[in-house]
């Protein structure tokens, strides 16, 4: 059986087209994006002490201004036991808003925060270190 003219035309134009897409169907699909990672959960995370009296600035920063840590002026704390009354202590003393205490391992923000003291602690509770934010 032979082909007329105008179906060999009609086939010689149509052939490549179906090649084409019968070979893009086997060409790799583009990589799909990871998936995003679940958040944390938050209820291990350790929690910020406010001073007491909250209404009341920490240090004599003009009001509406965060008050700025002094950790200089309680690194004498360092290897002592980190109580709730040596925690509070240098809360006062370094003018802190608020006080981080962290054992090896546990989970924190890396948010910098003047007017925070974290404290870094050992396995047993001693304060190793204090620095701002």
């Amino acid at each position: 059986m032979t082909l007329s003219t105008p179906r060999k035309l009609l086939v010689s134009a149509l052939l490549p087209a179906a090649l084409t897409i019968a070979l893009g169907a086997c060409a790799p699909k583009p990589a799909e994006p990871a998936p995003e990672p679940m958040p944390a959960p938050t209820t291990s995370a350790p929690a910020e002490t406010t001073p007491p009296a909250q209404d009341m600035p920490a240090t004599d920063a003009a009001p509406g201004l965060a008050a700025e840590c002094k950790a200089e002026a309680v690194q004498s704390l360092v290897s002592q036991e980190a109580t709730e009354a040596v925690l509070a202590q240098a809360q006062a003393d370094s003018g802190a808003k608020t006080v981080r205490a962290l054992k090896p391992g546990e989970p924190a923000t890396m948010d910098f925060r003047a007017d925070r003291l974290d404290i870094a602690l050992d396995e047993k509770g001693i304060i190793q270190s204090l620095r701002c934010g």
